[in-house]
């Protein structure tokens, strides 16, 4: 058995991906699998995201042995997750995903739309500058972003709204009880189910979009309002950073996605690792099944400040570890050379700087900025670095997450 073997990932196109002429990072690492596999460099318009991975809709590739990796793997040691590099131009949807027992329900119940019966945790960590959107604001935030957009009014009702400005006024903004969570949850299915009705939402946020454009002074919300609104004109979620966390990321710092948390990335280029699954619950800036329901009866409405991650220091990497046991993410940056011990799972190694050589009991490859690897369980691996080396490697959560 070769316990280490170079590995072709599947480039998917989605319109919110950078376009070709910008050479995405996503662009530049699928050509250099290409060129190791003496294929032709790819001709898309649009470079989303590459994956690697056993996920049906896009398989790996051993490079070698020209065969799946999922073929290769047995069903007792197929691969929990899938490792992921994003190249973002335009926000993507408003989703949610599922816990285990809500993936479960919604699989039996509409399968066409939700098709594994399992959670999709996710963590995201940014490779350049990356925005994105993630869990409701604190009822402070929320309250004092409705005063500057009173318009919402139209849209919730005056019941609503009263019912926000009281949980505010006897909590000080400060707690989140029993009530001030219903409170939050009418408001913002009331906002979601009522935004289409006789085009009410588009009417409001029009008036909202047009008085932005008057200002002279426009905020960094308004500035993400305008940009929502000119990617997706008078969608309902244009209008969610007023309810949603805004994070700006710097390289090397991460996001963890709960379960039944909104959220949408905006823009950057990131590495991406998740549960391999299928479910999304989608409820805005997107032209894809909208299940407004589904959502707004499922989210954890309770308001946080997200924190930024950047990682545990290990020995010759920084170690990102979710409390899931689907999956965590290693990035080591190498100026001499390194051995690795072995974990208790398969690994996805993928190159993102620099040149190496990977050897192991029995062989040694070389490796380049954009190639992949997949390495055994149980592998001990030495990096010997031939020019200052960054990579990343992928694994289940070793530390019992």
């Amino acid at each position: 058995m070769t316990r280490v073997q170079r590995l072709r990932g599947s480039v998917q196109d989605y319109a919110w991906g950078k376009p070709s002429s910008s050479n995405p990072l996503v662009k530049r690492i699928y050509d250099s699998q290409c060129e190791a596999s003496s294929l032709p460099p790819s001709n898309l318009e649009k470079y989303a995201e590459i994956w690697l991975g056993t996920h049906p809709n896009g398989p790996s590739t051993l490079i070698d042995s020209n065969t799946t990796l999922k073929s290769y793997l047995t069903p007792s040691n197929d691969l929990p997750y899938l490792l992921k590099i994003l190249s973002i131009s335009k926000v993507l949807s408003i989703q949610s995903h599922p816990d285990s027992a809500l993936a479960a329900q919604l699989h039996a119940s509409n399968p066409s739309v939700y098709k594994t019966p399992c959670h999709k945790p996710e963590m995201a960590i940014a490779l350049t500058p990356f925005s994105a959107m993630l869990g409701f604001r604190t009822l402070s935030s929320l309250y004092s972003n409705l005063q500057l957009y009173p318009e919402i009014k139209d849209i919730v009702g005056s019941k609503s709204w009263k019912d926000l400005r009281e949980c505010y006024e006897n909590t000080a903004g400060m707690d989140f009880d029993t009530r001030t969570i219903v409170s939050v949850s009418n408001f913002f299915t009331n906002y979601m189910s009522n935004y289409d009705k006789d085009s009410l939402g588009s009417s409001v946020c029009s008036k909202i979009i047009s008085r932005i454009n008057s200002k002279i002074d426009k905020t960094s919300l308004d500035d993400l309002l305008l940009k929502f609104h000119s990617q997706f004109p008078e969608d309902c979620g244009v209008l969610s950073p007023i309810f949603l966390n805004v994070l700006n990321l710097k390289p090397g710092e991460s996001l963890y996605v709960p379960p039944n948390t909104p959220h949408a990335y905006i823009s950057g280029e990131i590495i991406e690792c998740m549960a391999r699954s299928d479910n999304v619950i989608r409820c805005g800036l997107t032209g894809k099944f909208k299940d407004v329901e589904v959502l707004c009866g499922s989210l954890d409405y309770e308001g946080f400040e997200p924190r930024r991650e950047r990682g545990v220091e290990g020995e010759g990497e920084r170690i990102y570890r979710p409390a899931v046991q689907d999956f965590e993410v290693r990035t080591s940056t190498l100026t001499s050379d390194h051995t690795f011990p072995s974990v208790p799972s398969p690994v996805i190694f993928l190159c993102l700087e620099g040149s190496c050589k990977v050897v192991w009991d029995g062989g040694e490859v070389g490796v380049k900025f954009g190639e992949s690897l997949f390495i055994e369980e149980g592998t001990v691996i030495e990096v010997k670095v031939e020019e200052e080396v960054g990579f990343v490697r992928a694994m289940r959560n070793v530390g019992g997450g």
